[in-house]
């Protein structure tokens, strides 16, 4: 498979080019190709392969640890240890587009939305004076091909965003993107704050999961130019389907 052949196939499917190569590489451990306790190909073969850069072979060999299909050890390379991804969604983050792409490696099911006036404790989150207007939205989020949630989302968005929210019924993006997209806006930060949970009896329900379960709780606020927030989100995912991953590095000291 050259370049060129996965790029068009990038361009049907709206799908980045480390995932296709993450899906055929998946497909072939399922297979059998690569059986448990193989190690795959060398990065530089796996490109020459598949007619892809280093860099591509990397993500993709990370979104397939990330599954618990694989796991990488320096020296030793990058070894099989299941036929099947672990049933848990796993979640890294580092930047806005790796943000984008769970947002387009899912499925946003929107359940209701409507028109709210923020008082009390929402503006006092929102930040902003009692009375502004705002669409509140709810949603549940599915994984590729998973019947259970990964996650119940509540969303607070500007009302002058409204059309977007009124209009959505299914989503493979983030209203944040669609923002940016139909607005002309540009994200330039966004606060994250993680929070253990428990699950009630109507978060239990549309996640499919049991009252008083364990989640975790994630709230993110979004802020264009001039730090004014046009959304803010409050994702709920039940702890046995879902792991969040981020690599920690020592600051180099300036020479």
């Amino acid at each position: 498979m050259n370049d060129t052949h996965i790029k068009t196939i990038e361009g049907d499917s709206g799908q980045p080019l480390y995932i296709q190569l993450a899906q055929s590489l998946g497909d072939r451990i399922a297979s059998g190709d690569y059986a448990i306790g193989d190690l795959l190909p060398t990065e530089a073969e796996i490109g020459a392969s598949f007619g892809v850069s280093r860099y591509t072979v990397r993500q993709a060999i990370q979104h397939l640890r990330q599954q618990g299909l694989v796991s990488a050890r320096k020296g030793v390379g990058t070894r099989v240890e299941a036929r099947q991804a672990d049933p848990r969604y796993s979640q890294s983050l580092h930047s806005l587009s790796e943000l984008l792409q769970f947002a387009h490696e899912t499925r946003f099911d929107l359940v209701a939305h409507e028109s709210i006036l923020a008082r009390g404790a929402l503006a006092e989150s929102l930040g902003c004076r009692a009375g502004k207007p705002w669409v509140h939205v709810v949603g549940v989020r599915y994984g590729d091909g998973g019947d259970l949630p990964i996650c119940l989302t509540e969303l607070h968005i500007d009302a002058a965003y409204k059309e977007l929210a009124t209009d959505a019924v299914s989503l493979k993006t983030a209203f944040w993107a669609l923002i940016e997209e139909h607005y002309g806006e540009t994200v330039i930060e966004v606060e994250q704050q993680i929070e253990a949970a428990v699950l009630t009896a109507d978060q239990a329900a549309k996640l499919k999961s049991g009252v008083g379960m364990p989640a975790l709780k994630f709230t993110r606020r979004y802020f264009v130019t001039g730090r004014r927030l046009v959304e803010m989100s409050v994702s709920l995912h039940p702890a046995d389907r879902f792991t969040y991953q981020m690599t920690i590095k020592r600051e180099t000291a300036p020479g």
